[in-house]
């Protein structure tokens, strides 16, 4: 766990913006280079559910967890190269499509559990 903290201390963090365009929402998000993507995270930001996300189109590969093997730095500079938003500024925003969620629901906002009697 000591090696892992200190490679995650060498690797550099940047805010990636994230659109949804069915929302007309912008967020920030805040990643490290070297850090996986976390789809359940990044549609739990948006309301949206994990299973069919896509990132500028892309259908990213996942765990069971939601964790992808595909980190920030590279999916950043596949997208680059391609031509694709990054997530730079507001105008370049990475765009990020999926299914809405319920309100209510395990991904959705805000999520309440249910009382027990």
């Amino acid at each position: 766990m000591a090696a892992a903290a200190a490679e995650m201390r060498n690797c550099k963090s940047r805010t990636v913006k994230l659109l949804c365009p069915a929302l007309s929402k912008i967020v920030p998000y805040e990643v490290w280079e070297e850090q996986r993507l976390d789809l359940g995270s990044i549609a739990r930001a948006l309301g949206l559910e994990p299973s069919a996300l896509k990132l500028n189109g892309h259908l990213i590969g996942r765990g069971a967890n939601l964790m992808s093997s595909v980190t920030w730095k590279s999916l950043l500079n596949y997208f680059s190269g391609k031509g694709l938003p990054t997530g730079e500024t507001d105008q370049d925003a990475l765009i990020v499509a999926g299914k809405l969620c319920k309100v209510g629901s395990k991904f959705g906002l805000p999520y309440r559990r249910k009382a027990r009697c």
